[in-house]
């Protein structure tokens, strides 16, 4: 079944812990809704409204998604812990998309999963890495933006504390993903 999923059912679920939310929240990706009264479009970050809840209304359903272009010098990464002996859930995720402009970072998103009723953009992280060259002192804010930002539950997966501490670890080890493919490193 892991194998048949799709991104929008993945999104249509109401998940918090779906792995393909985050990535396209990230990446600011639009989706297409379709329902008797029409079309409109909405950004993927404004679809879940709570565990197992979407915005959907009666009769509507996702007809399309779109990514919009990341740009030559762009780069992004989606990196989950998830329980090794007991299913496939993301215990806690994080998206980062960004752009650099030469040695700087010009842009950045930074989305946390797993760690509230919904997905959560992290504007603080992306402030904590936009304009540096992701040295030491921006990675160790950017972990403590995304930790602080994290407002998860204890539960059979992991404590409030653990949850907390892996956010921030997720979220360095994903922007220095998303930075070396920036830069053209393991495209």
């Amino acid at each position: 079944m892991q194998g048949r999923a799709t991104l929008v059912g993945n999104l249509c679920n109401g998940s918090p812990a779906a792995d393909g939310v985050p990535a396209l929240v990230a990446a600011g990706a639009i989706v297409t809704v379709t329902g008797p009264n029409g079309s409109r479009e909405v950004a993927v970050a404004d679809i879940p409204a709570g565990p197992g809840k979407t915005v959907l209304k009666k009769g509507e359903l996702i007809s399309a998604v779109t990514l919009p272009p990341r740009g030559k010098h762009g780069g992004d990464a989606y990196l989950r812990f998830i329980p090794r002996t007991e299913m496939d859930i993301a215990v806690v995720g994080c998206a980062v998309n960004l752009t650099l402009d030469g040695d700087r970072i010009a842009t950045a998103r930074v989305v946390l999963g797993a760690v509230a009723p919904t997905v959560i953009l992290v504007p603080e992280a992306a402030k904590a890495i936009i304009g540096t060259t992701l040295d030491a002192a921006a990675l160790d804010k950017l972990a403590a933006a995304a930790s602080a930002a994290a407002r998860p539950i204890t539960d059979k997966r992991g404590t409030v504390e653990f949850r907390t501490e892996v956010a921030g670890v997720l979220a360095r080890r994903a922007a220095k993903i998303a930075h070396d493919r920036a830069k053209g490193a393991g495209k």
